[in-house]
């Protein structure tokens, strides 16, 4: 009885239990969130619910509007309804229908692959307003980016109602391509017109350029907008705004204005260190310090390449003195008077290796041809301004349309270094036409290849016709080695030239070099060639060619060293406005070669600087040549005067000679050119310059004296009208000499087509 008492006693415990967990549990049951999706024939529910990124708990209005919200953007459903029915949410979905072909007609331009492949970039599958209108979009920027835009696109369904799908048919009418007619500058000319119209990348096509793209593309206009912008800030306009308007004419090309709005010039005040955390010792804070006070003493435009720069020196003292994991931020704050304060601020990092270097986008382009380009191999130290300057370095191969670099984080003190290039075409060909009263009439076409089967070896061939010289040259260029930026050049030169009606002769020569060349700076290049020539000399009148000629008619042997300093600030465009040019060209032939030798020197200096729409040039040259063994030099060997160096007289019309046909030239030469243009047109793809000169020359010495001779200065003064034209540069000049002598040969009025210099 006892155990019976307690077997109920434990049976009523349990009830009662059962009986409040029921209890406590129906609120959480009833609270239960269900679906019914109803409509949904071709969509699984599973992909429907994860769609929603937060499925309700309770059933209310605002959780019924954000599902409808929700699941509308997905862009799945042409209708969506939602009940609420105590805890269950009722949805009735009605389905755009899968695309399931594609069908395109009259694109000639993109093909359907083209087509095919945008369509699946952005995921264009189902058949619903704002997808149709994205894959319009899309295909109109892409045919943009070709030039055209004034495509026509319809399209037309072919729907399916059993499976729910639908086939497009698309129309493309093309059009034609827009062309640019002209490229305006509007601006207060603080930086030049050329310059800009240099830097940008829309171009007009004239005879000088007639491979260049001037397909007007909208894209590349908004890039250009963005150039000039940097382009003015690296003067010291860092208030630029640029403006673009779009001109369009009936002969379905436009004019495009680009509208300037320079701003105040700013220079620097102030540019300090912050080294709080004391990471330079006192000497290498002297060395940066004084780093700064020479910049300060040369620098006073600002400009954030400069800061960069100087920022890049900074870290090579700080490298240089054993500090390895730091880095510098540089701030910049404008302050009143239009200057700017800089501050660099040297911070410690924790260090960072290189784990792998993985180059991606190079499908053409060896991989040692962009590693030779790094400051690192892996396993190095890596340091985020050696990123920047190894992202510059690729850049400036011109090889590449985009360089990109990114770190993988493989853990604390180790990444991956990825670099992404995208590959752009490296091979043009040139061809221009010359015409002239001093050159006749010249062909000069050529090829250049910059990444030569994908080493990174540059290739040019050129060939040069005229009535009275052929040349055919061929010039490769590799980088020297991996340490280095410099250059290694091997060439291949053969050219006839006729100087008959000047010398009495004929010469054929046949050359073959290597060479080394570098940059300095950026203003300062120098190149070294040594050089093996084989000279061919044909007498076409014995009793009038020179005796040196004569002496050397038939094959003759030289061994040449050429060394050559370039230094140039001229600004970019086709028309010399501003700047400094200064050249220095050095050359020996040995004494083994057939004539035993001389030393030839030769410093050609410019000199340009412009006042609104004025330009004034001066240019001067001067030349020696002597003999290593005391032998009289070879005609073709020394210097020669007038045609374009000195204006009035004929190409090799001044100085020593023995007769009309028997120009013998002479050892030294001195000439200094003066120039005044003024711009009679304004704001001109081809622009009218009236040119005024003045010109000075002499040439002297030779070792036998030749029958005419005399060491007196010549002169001339004169008129021009320049203009740069679509069939390219065209020049008239008229000269009169007011010093010559009786036997110089006068050509008063000159015309070239092509070549102005």
């Amino acid at each position: 009885m006892k155990r019976l008492k307690k077997n109920y006693s434990i049976l009523k415990y349990k009830i009662i239990l059962l009986f409040v967990l029921s209890f406590l549990s129906k609120p959480l049951f009833s609270n239960e969130i269900l679906f019914d999706i109803q409509g949904n024939d071709f969509t699984d529910t599973e992909a429907i619910l994860s769609i929603l990124n937060e499925i309700p708990d309770t059933s209310n209005k605002e959780s019924t509007n954000d599902i409808i919200r929700v699941l509308n953007e997905s862009n799945l459903f042409s209708d969506v309804q939602v009940k609420m029915l105590e805890n269950k949410y009722l949805i009735i979905v009605k389905e755009y229908p899968n695309i399931d072909n594609l069908y395109f007609k009259n694109n000639e331009r993109l093909k359907d692959e083209d087509l095919q492949l945008i369509a699946s970039q952005i995921n264009f599958t189902k058949l619903n307003k704002s997808s149709i209108n994205l894959f319009i979009k899309e295909l109109n920027n892409a045919y943009e980016s070709f030039g055209y835009n004034n495509v026509q696109i319809n399209y037309s369904e072919k729907k399916y109602p059993k499976t729910n799908t639908v086939d497009l048919n698309f129309d493309i009418k093309e059009g034609k391509i827009t062309k640019i007619n002209k490229i305006i500058i509007n601006s207060k000319n603080f930086i030049l017109d050329d310059d800009i119209r240099a830097i940008i990348k829309s171009k007009t096509k004239t005879i000088t350029n007639i491979f260049a793209n001037n397909n007007y593309k909208p894209n590349v206009v908004e890039r250009d907008k963005y150039l000039i912008t940097n382009y003015f800030k690296e003067f010291g306009y860092i208030d630029v705004k640029v403006e673009i308007k779009i001109e369009y004419l009936k002969t379905n090309k436009v004019n495009i204005y680009f509208y300037i709005e320079e701003g105040e010039e700013y220079s620097f005040s102030s540019i300090n260190i912050d080294d709080n955390k004391s990471i330079l010792d006192d000497e290498t804070l002297n060395k940066v310090n004084e780093e700064l006070k020479l910049f300060l003493a040369k620098e006073e435009i600002y400009s954030i390449n400069k800061v960069n720069n100087l920022e890049k020196n900074i870290s090579s003292i700080v490298f240089d003195s054993g500090i390895d994991f730091f880095e510098i931020r540089s701030y910049e704050k404008k302050e009143q008077n239009n200057k700017v304060n800089v501050l660099f601020q040297i911070l410690p990092i924790l260090p960072k290796y290189t784990n792998q270097i993985n180059i991606i986008g190079n499908s053409r382009t060896f991989d040692h041809v962009i590693r030779r380009e790094l400051e690192i191999v892996e396993g190095d130290a890596i340091y985020d301004s050696q990123i920047e300057t190894i992202r510059d370095k690729l850049v400036s191969l011109n090889l590449f349309k985009s360089v990109n670099l990114q770190k993988e984080e493989i853990d604390d003190n180790k990444i991956n270094l990825i670099i992404e290039v995208q590959e752009k075409q490296t091979g043009t060909f040139n061809a221009g036409v010359s015409i002239g009263t001093l050159d006749g009439f010249a062909i000069v076409t050529g090829l250049r290849e910059r990444n030569f089967y994908g080493t990174g070896r540059s290739l040019d061939l050129l060939v040069n016709t005229s009535d009275d010289k052929n040349q055919f040259k061929l010039i490769t260029r590799d980088r020297l080695s991996y340490e280095n930026d410099a250059d290694i050049s091997y060439s291949i030169n053969y050219k006839q030239e006729d100087f008959s009606n000047a010398s009495s002769y004929k010469l054929d020569t046949f050359s073959s070099g290597i060479g080394v060349g570098y940059i300095i700076n950026d203003n300062l290049y120098h190149n070294i060639d040594l050089e093996y020539a084989l000279k061919d000399y044909k007498i076409t009148n014995s009793s009038t060619v020179s005796s040196t000629i004569s002496n050397s008619s038939g094959s003759n042997v030289s061994f040449l060293i050429k060394n050559n300093f370039r230094y140039s600030t001229l600004n970019r465009g086709f028309v010399a406005k501003i700047g400094n040019y200064i050249n220095f060209n050095n050359i020996i032939e040995t004494p083994t070669s057939s004539n035993n030798g001389f030393v030839k020197n030769l410093v050609t200096i410019k000199k340009y600087f412009s006042r609104n729409k004025s330009i004034y040039g001066i240019h001067g040259k001067i030349g020696n040549i002597f003999s290593l063994n005391n032998n009289d030099i070879v005609t073709d060997d020394k210097f020669s005067l007038g045609g374009r160096s000195l204006r009035g007289f004929d190409i090799y019309g001044v100085g020593p000679r023995n007769s009309r046909t028997s120009y013998i030239g002479g050892n030294n030469l001195a000439v200094l050119k003066l120039d005044y243009s003024y711009e009679i047109t304004r704001q001109s793809n081809f622009p009218f310059y009236l040119n005024l000169f003045n010109d000075y020359g002499l040439i002297w010495e030779n070792k036998t004296t030749p029958t005419q001779s005399d060491n007196n200065i010549r002169s001339s003064v004169g008129f021009g009208i320049k203009y740069y034209s679509p069939v390219g540069p065209i020049g008239f000049t008229w000269g009169f000499p007011i010093m010559d002598e009786e036997y110089d040969i006068k050509r008063m009025f000159l015309f070239s087509v092509g070549n102005l210099d």
